[in-house]
Parts: structure tokens; sequence; C-alpha cells
């Protein structure tokens, strides 16, 4: 199921007519938007009752009344049926007395309706028709995963109608008082072209909730992944801490000290994670899934050009959909001052020029100008689909001048860049209702200000959801120096992995811009750093590995979001791990001995592996 992306454009021109070609019931009941915020069945004294039903339903996501598909849902029974299923939340120890219908015209086999953890291959069979009682104890606190398949394929392999079965099943602990959201992530495919529908609770942004909190609030989430394909969940303008992970089945939570700090996060097919995040800025921000298939208008929907007014309205850049939540922070206490030293000083501006390369690969050209550092264009090899790097340092305000050479507009978002939401980069909606940031039109520009508080490795790329440009090299590292360090290429080696339209060609999987990276020469018994990025797409379980003789090496990972690894848990591992889309990984690396070793970078989803020799010479 992840390669269906591959197939969507290939099959775009045939779905509006295989679409209304497809046979409609207008008899069904319509699928309510299920928010995860009222517990399903009736709880007396420890016990549960809970009568659920499945069955067929018309469901929108989007508007009541607009684009639908008919779908399989849950239902509790005497309710309409819900995309997500009802949510089972319960304290521990709950016993748990279910009535599960079979209202379907076709077999079906039920997953997660037991005690957890649980056995993720038990399942109960439920011919048409039929009905069966359970009665089990919930089972240890975490967040879980109920699912059903009426084809008998695994949660990875379903497709069509019955993509709509799966539900949120929440065990907590003893006396606990819920205070969290509940996302559940869907996913709908086409049994014919494979074109999608991304949803979180069954909606499809902006449908999707707007989510209202109070600068200075600790907000607790629950994300939990119903679908065939792995999601990177990306929060703009701030970090969160990611409590506990599970497959569905089996959850663990984290202590304090072992909760990593994240901007993006990997969800696999039927895996949860609990998150905790507290917004230090007001304005409006963004949740989603960095695989722009997921975060775009969905194609299944509006045929390309048939984009809906509403779109627009919420979303000047005009394309963003799908699996989106938009989030406004209200203004809290007073911010803290800046002190006066700081706002004395004169920032640190500096200039990115976006501009075209007309009948040339890439099809834009950028350039930073900088008066720290010598001008740089990032596309001046040809062909190089990669921005110049951005340097910045900690605490140092910054203005960056984006200037707009081009005959579209664009957008331009500092990942992972804890800033103002106004300069956030996410035309028509970061700012707040009095002020939201511009498209950066043709022949225009826009200031971005920001003071970094946190050194690291970074992204900046285009937030247009123009696929021509985030596959034409608008984007590049921004690296976040600490006061005082200078940034030392000889030994501070930044890889971007991206994707690239090389026409005639086609899409190809790339290495700092280039199918064939420049190799590398390294020293022995020198320490470098390696600043991973991935930039691409679609790729949520890009691969990354540095070998010798096809063996892993050692390395030291340092950091991953520009979080930097406490000391005591830097170990040396093997050299081999996920790099997910819209993410960063900085490691150490160090031979004693001179020879060949090779980068290889693997797209699981595009098929693709490309390597980067690197040559290590014995130290002169």
């Amino acid at each position: 199921m992840q390669y269906f992306h591959r197939l969507v454009i290939f099959w775009f021109a045939l779905s509006p007519l295989m679409l209304s070609a497809a046979p409609t019931d207008d008899s069904l009941p319509v699928i309510a938007a299920n928010d995860n915020r009222t517990p399903a069945g009736h709880l007396h004294a420890g016990v549960l009752d809970l009568r659920l039903e499945l069955r067929e339903g018309r469901w929108y996501p989007e508007n009541d009344g607009g684009p639908f598909r008919d779908i399989d849902a849950f239902a509790e029974a005497g309710h309409a049926p819900q995309n997500s299923g009802p949510l089972i939340r319960v304290p521990q120890r709950t016993l748990i007395h279910a009535t599960i219908r079979n209202g379907l015209v076709m077999a079906v086999d039920l997953h997660g309706l037991h005690s957890h953890p649980g056995d993720p291959q038990a399942a109960l069979h439920l011919a048409p028709g039929e009905s069966r009682e359970l009665r089990f104890t919930a089972g240890d606190p975490g967040s879980y995963l109920y699912w059903a398949t009426t084809s008998g394929k695994g949660l990875k392999d379903r497709i069509g109608a019955e993509t709509g079965l799966s539900g949120a099943f929440v065990v907590d602990p003893p006396g606990a008082k819920p205070d969290d959201r509940i996302f559940v992530i869907g996913l709908w495919a086409d049994p014919v072209d494979y074109q999608q529908i991304a949803t979180l609770n069954g909606k499809s942004w902006p449908y999707a909730g707007h989510l209202t909190y109070r600068q200075g609030e600790a907000i607790h989430w629950r994300v939990i992944n119903g679908t065939f394909d792995p999601h990177a969940m990306h929060l703009h303008g701030f970090y969160f801490a990611v409590d506990g992970d599970g497959d569905g089945e089996r959850y663990q939570r984290y202590p304090d000290d072992q909760r990593r700090q994240k901007v993006t996060e990997l969800v696999d097919p039927g895996h949860v994670f609990d998150m905790t995040w507290v917004p230090e800025r007001a304005g409006n921000w963004l949740f989603h899934c960095h695989m722009t298939v997921h975060m775009s208008v969905p194609a299944a929907l509006h045929p390309k050009g048939a984009q809906p007014a509403i779109h627009a309205e919420h979303d000047q850049a005009g394309g963003m959909g799908g699996l989106v939540i938009g989030i406004t922070v209200r203004p809290g206490a007073a911010p803290a001052p800046v002190p006066a030293a700081v706002a004395a000083r004169a920032p640190h501006r500096l200039q990115l020029v976006i501009a075209e390369n007309p009948d040339k690969i890439p099809l834009y050209r950028l350039e930073v100008n900088d008066p720290l550092t010598p001008a740089q264009t990032g596309n001046s090899h040809d062909p190089v689909l990669l921005g110049p790097p951005i340097v910045l340092t900690r605490g140092e305000a910054t203005e960056i001048d984006v200037r707009n050479l081009t005959k579209n507009p664009t957008a331009i978002h500092w990942h992972g860049i804890e800033l103002e939401s106004y300069y956030d980069g996410v035309p028509g909606w970061t700012g707040s209702g009095q002020k939201t940031t511009p498209a950066i039109e043709p022949g225009s520009s826009f200031i971005a200000r920001m003071t970094p508080p946190r050194a690291g490795t970074f992204i900046y790329h285009t937030h247009w959801h123009d696929t021509a440009q985030l596959t034409n090299g608008v984007y590049g590292p921004l690296i976040v120096l600490e006061p005082g360090e200078k940034y030392d290429a000889e030994h501070d080696k930044t890889l971007v992995f991206g994707i690239g339209d090389y026409a005639p060609f086609g899409p190809m999987l790339l290495v700092n811009g280039s199918p064939e990276p420049v190799p590398l020469e390294l020293r022995t018994g020198t320490r470098y750093r390696f600043r991973l990025i991935n930039i691409t797409t679609d790729e949520s379980d890009l691969r990354v590995r540095l070998v010798s003789q096809e063996l892993p090496v050692q390395w030291k990972v340092i950091a991953q979001d520009a979080v930097d690894t406490p000391a005591a848990q830097r170990a040396v591992t093997s050299a081999d791990m996920p790099v997910t889309v819209g993410s960063t990984r900085d490691v150490e690396y160090q031979s004693d001995r001179p020879g060949y070793v090779e980068m290889q970078v693997a797209a699981r989803l595009f098929g693709a592996l490309v390597m980067m020799p690197i040559t290590v010479a014995a130290r002169k």
C-alpha cells in the first residue's frame, strides 16, 4: 500500500470518469465525523456496557453535502456510524462487556477488542448478520487501536470501503482525569486508481477542526494511525515531547528523562504516540503530515482545476488539504521583555533570492547573500537542485529578506525554528486574524524575523503547494551555531536528501541536489559531523547507511531535530538508521584506517538507491 503515491499521477486523468460511474445508494445513513471526545457505551460500577455495529454509510470527508464516498464504519447501536469508530475509553481494570453485530453483507475479521497488551494476530470472525458477545478487562494504561477488515487482509493492505473501520481504544490509569485530545488518522484509497483522501478524525482540512488554546498551557494529544501508510507528523513553531508510543497492541510510557523532543514524529501503520507541548507564542500554527500527498487537496475529491473556494479562503497557497489541523494560540500573560543588551544589537541581515532558471534543470535558482559569508548560489553547478546553506547564530536577532524573482508566488517555511507565527511561512494562515502571512508574489519580497533559541540542524523550504517548487530545489539547510562558533566546512558535512524533477527522466532521489553526488574526501583520525536532512516529498522511511565492504561502520547519533542527544546516551552504534521526511539527524563519524566507505541512501517508497563515495585518506 505504501507504493500508491507513485501511481496517483499515472491514473489522475482517468479518475473523474471512474468515480462518476460508481453506483451510490441514497438510502445509506450519513457517517458522522468523530472528534473522539465522547466515549461510547455506558460505564457503571467498573463495567462498561458497549454495543457496536458494523454498517455501511455515506461519508463526507469535507462539508456535508459535498463530495462523498460510501464506506464501511463502526457505529454505536442506536446512533449514526462514525469515522473514526466510536471512542472506547475506560479506566484501568474496567470490565468491558461488548456486543458486536455485523450489519454488513460481507464477513469481517475484528482486531483489537481484547485486553491489552494483546496478540495482533487474534481476530474475531463475524459472518454477515452475526452478533457476538465479548467480556474482557481493559488491560494496561495506554493508547490502542481497534479495527476490522472485510477482505481478510492485514491493516497495511486494506483499501477502499474497509479503510473506514478503525477506532481509538484508550485505557487511563485509575483516578486519571482525561485532559487530552485524540486524533485518529484515516486514509481512504480508491481500489481502482489508488487516489487517496487523508483525514484526521474523519475530516480533511480545512474541515478537520480548528483548535484554540491559551498561551503557556500544557497540551496533551494522542495520535493513532489507523491507516496502511506511515505518517510523518510535524508541528510548526514548537517542540513536543513524545510521552509514549506503541504498536496498537502494546504501549510504552517513557520516564520524563527519556522523552524525546521532536518537531516531526513518524507513526507507522497501526502505531500510536502520545505527545505534550506548550505554546509559548500566540498566533496560528499547523500540525500536519509532512508527506505532500497527505497534506494536499485530495485529487480524489477535486479533479485538477476544480478546487473549492473554501480551500483558497483558508489557504492562499491553494493546495493544502487532507491530513492537516489548524491551531490558534490566544495570548496569555505578557511575554518576557527582550534583554536590553540583545535589543540594542543590530540584527544579522541576509538575503535569500529565488530566481528562475529558464529551460534548465532546475527550474529555480537560489542564492544567499550574507555579509558574514561569501555569496553562495545553491544551483550554480548544472544541474543541482538545492539551495545554499543559511548559517545563523543562537540568540542572535536575524532578518532574512526573501526575494521572489520568479513568475510564480512562493512562501518559505523555517522548519523547526521557534519564531513568531507571522514569520512561519504559511500564506493566509500563520500570523493572526488581523495580520496573516502574505504570499511572496512575483517581484516582491518578505522579511522573516527570528532569534533562534537553540543551535542545530534545521531546514528552510517552500510551503507553497506547487510540486514543481519542491522538486526543483526550493529548499536548503538551515544551520544554527553556538555564539562564537564558526562554520567549519572541512569537518561539518551537510547531506540533504530530496526528490528532484530531472526531465526527461522524471523524479529522482537526490543527495545534495544530484542523483550522483560529489564524492567526499575525509582524513583518518579526524572527527566529522554529518548533518542528515530529509526534505523529500513523501519518503517517510528513507534509510541512510554508511558502509565499508557492504557492512555498516560505526557512528554516534548526537542530535535529532536539532535536539542534542544527552552525552550519557551518545553510544557508538551501527551506521544504519531511518531519517523520516521533515526531520534531521546529526551523527559523528571518525575512521582510524584509510580506505573507501560509502554513504547509501535508500528510498523504499520511491524504489531508489543513491550512493555517495567517500575516500578516507591517511592524515598528513
